[in-house]
């Protein structure tokens, strides 16, 4: 069995690093120590502190740390945008994993090309501001000629 190795894509390393950047500099500029700020948000000072250090926290985090330091949704857009492309590469991964395990494809059908992009939007029910996924494919397939022409 073959495994897919557990890489960080990197957008994701990037858009992580990002975020950890932002917290960092939000808690400093509302003048707070990750203590005082994890206190007031019902997380640790090492929960605060592993945050900023790797932008890996949860949703809720992000949303309460954005309240707290003035940034409104903007932490918990930038964490949506982050899933969002976390999911979009562990799709890709198992589609490689997938492609690897199968026969090698015909001259008929050339490889499909798919990207995904990240866009927000605002849910149409509730009005609060989400990150949509968008997945766009495209296969290059030969023309062939019609039946009896030269």
């Amino acid at each position: 069995m073959t495994q897919v190795p557990d890489e960080r894509p990197a957008p994701v390393a990037g858009a992580r690093a990002a975020l950890a950047r932002q917290l960092a500099s939000w808690r400093q500029n509302a003048g707070l120590t990750q203590a005082r700020a994890g206190h007031r948000i019902g997380y640790s000072r090492s929960a605060v502190a592993r945050a900023e250090a790797t932008g890996v926290c949860s949703r809720d985090f992000c949303r309460l740390a954005g309240r707290l330091y003035g940034a409104g949704e903007e932490l918990a857009l930038a964490h949506d945008r982050i899933e969002a492309l976390a999911v979009a590469a562990r799709s890709q991964a198992a589609r490689r994993a997938r492609q690897a395990r199968q026969p090698p494809m015909t001259a008929q059908a050339e490889e499909t090309e798919v990207t995904f992009a990240a866009v927000e939007a605002a849910c149409p029910h509730c009005g609060k501001p989400v990150a949509v996924l968008v997945r766009q494919s495209a296969a290059l397939l030969p023309l062939e000629s019609p039946a009896g022409a030269p």
